[in-house]
């Protein structure tokens, strides 16, 4: 086994530079994540006010998480109920399940729902 560590492909803009993690040379994209890595990685490493720092970024974190949660679920629901509108909507007579699958627009389906009422299919 070898002791080397391992390269990350990364590009930088000119002019700046990344958050480095101090432990494992490990390159970030901002301080806030620099500090979720090392209190994830680096735990028994870091002092009590990096710990505290961890702890109210690890919170902060968990706060976006549940808010993009919710925000997915409302979606979820939003998506849902669209479907069942649009669905109610093509089935407003009892002949268009029938016809759903076979015509696609209105008045096709009517025609086809009348040959059904008169018995000329």
């Amino acid at each position: 086994m070898t002791d080397e560590l391992p390269t990350y492909q990364t590009d930088v803009p000119p002019g700046e530079s990344p958050a480095e993690c101090p432990y494992c040379g490990r390159p970030l994209e901002s301080e806030e994540l620099l500090v979720l890595h090392e209190g994830l990685d680096h735990w028994r490493r870091l002092d009590d006010d990096r710990r505290e720092q961890f702890r109210e970024a690890y919170a902060g974190e968990s706060d976006d998480l549940r808010t993009f949660r919710l925000k997915m679920l409302g979606l979820l629901v939003v998506v849902y109920f669209v479907f069942l509108f649009v669905y109610s909507w093509y089935t407003t007579d009892p002949y268009s399940v029938i016809a759903l699958p076979l015509v696609g627009t209105r008045p096709a389906r009517r025609e086809l729902a009348a040959r059904l009422r008169s018995g000329g299919l």
